[in-house]
């Protein structure tokens, strides 16, 4: 199981399949998810980080209500979407939902599914109360597990989840996965990463690669929801490419393929370089400044 990355699922184009947690995304996953560009900093309903975050109960509930339209934060990062799986304790059928009172071990909250014949549409109305159309299971019911993804909402004074998709959990190893999944997240952004990256970044830092490498301590706390210095999921050739153009001087004009393969000589082939390049082009994270042979990292644009 890979907990390392894949939460940058956004829009309509969010998989809601068991193991989503996979690397599905650019490399980067939860961790990496600020895009460059001067319209993608406002995103739907006015939030800057659209990741999904695994999360358990207890952390909904103790989550401060916000400011009006303001953003959530959990573990001082903001946060719209969440998912997490628990046990269905209740069930109230409504004209235009269905509100589950869902459990996971470490709280209860209730869940607000609309139903397919709303015509509110997809976004959230400032009552906190609109949502996701979508049909509802009639096999879901009490007893019931169900992995649930949506946005937590405030709404006169109690607050809810307004699900984008709630599902049945056919496989009980999904119960355990999600529930360490949540637990790792919150973890790596409270305490840093586990002892075995932090010995690599150790590694990495004998090697000359700088304190911006692949599995800094500082990248990996300070990269949540953004890109700036981490490159967390990387591979390390892909680490170590971006390393090169972070580390060098600050140059409009960005920094020339021919002088990258220079300084990874020996420890990589200059075809495996200038792969790696065209990759890390083709997902948003260098671009070409000058001409075809000039790249710059899209974090040091911002």
């Amino acid at each position: 199981m890979s907990f390392g990355g894949g939460y940058n699922q956004q829009g309509s184009g969010q998989d809601f399949s068991y193991g989503d947690g996979g690397n599905k995304s650019s490399g980067g996953g939860w961790m990496n998810t600020d895009a460059g560009g001067n319209d993608d900093n406002k995103t739907r309903g006015g939030y800057r980080n659209q990741t999904l975050r695994p999360v358990t109960i207890k952390q909904l509930v103790q989550v401060s209500p916000p400011p009006a339209n303001g953003p959530v934060f959990i573990d001082g990062c903001e946060v719209k979407n969440i998912s997490f799986v628990g046990v269905v304790r209740s069930v109230l059928q409504q004209s235009i939902n269905v509100i589950y009172s869902v459990e996971d071990g470490t709280g209860k909250i209730d869940v607000r599914v609309w139903a397919g014949g709303n015509d509110q549409g997809g976004d959230m109305g400032d009552d906190g109360l609109g949502g996701s159309n979508q049909m509802v299971d009639p096999n879901i019911t009490v007893g019931k597990y169900v992995c649930v993804y949506g946005e937590l909402r405030f709404f006169n004074g109690k607050r809810n989840v307004s699900s984008h998709k709630v599902r049945l959990v056919t496989d009980h190893n999904e119960i355990a996965y999600r529930g360490m999944e949540a637990i790792y997240v919150h973890l790596n952004a409270t305490r840093g990463p586990p002892p075995a990256l932090r010995q690599r970044a150790g590694a990495q830092a004998t090697s000359g690669l700088g304190s911006s490498s692949l599995y800094s301590s500082g990248g990996a706390v300070g990269g949540y929801g953004g890109m700036g210095g981490n490159n967390q999921g990387m591979t390390p050739i892909q680490a170590s490419v971006l390393d090169v153009i972070k580390t060098s001087p600050p140059n409009s004009e960005g920094l020339e393929i021919f002088v990258i393969k220079q300084r990874l000589a020996g420890r990589y082939q200059s075809n495996q370089v200038s792969e790696t390049i065209d990759w890390l082009i083709s997902e948003g994270h260098l671009y070409n400044t000058i001409d075809d042979n000039h790249v710059q990292s899209t974090s040091m644009s911002e």
